[in-house]
């Protein structure tokens, strides 16, 4: 399959986002439990992955991600990643090009695939950086699950 077409199908594969942000004025909590269920509703069996934001501000993004497929190249100008995992594992390539890349909204950039970057594994509690401008692209095998917190803060 060539990385156009599998850019196309990767674009097409639905998502959910659960949007649980709040104002920064009062304590609040989201259960594990919640969180557990929204992600695990979430996961139908076309999705590419399912997400429940829990905050965004200008300089700051904080979610968890539940995925069981391997996603598109990504880059990011101006975002460094931040990148727990908490279960599960997966793989990323990081570094490289992203021959299709193409402009998604500001500063963002997505493409089918990074050639040429380096694969890193990653489990449960691993903590994974990547700064901006880096390609990078999370790989699953068949079979594998993983979630995440990711923390993206502003250069």
């Amino acid at each position: 399959m060539n990385m156009t077409l599998a850019a196309i199908i990767l674009a097409a594969l639905p998502s959910t986002i659960v949007d649980k942000t709040a104002p920064d004025t009062a304590v609040r909590l989201v259960t594990g439990k919640d969180i557990g269920e929204t992600l695990r509703k979430g996961m139908t069996p076309d999705a590419l992955f399912s997400q429940v934001l829990l905050a965004k501000r200008d300089g700051y993004e904080i979610h968890i991600t539940s995925r069981d497929k391997s996603g598109g190249a990504e880059i990011h100008e101006n975002w460094s990643d931040h990148i727990f995992i908490q279960e599960g594992e997966a793989s990323f390539v990081i570094g490289g090009t992203v021959p299709d890349a193409k402009v998604t909204g500001p500063g963002e950039k997505r493409g089918a695939a990074v050639i040429g970057g380096r694969t890193m594994a990653v489990r449960a509690g691993d903590y994974l950086f990547i700064p901006p401008g880096i390609p990078h692209q999370m790989m699953l095998q068949p079979g594998q699950r993983a979630t995440f917190i990711g923390f993206r803060t502003h250069k």
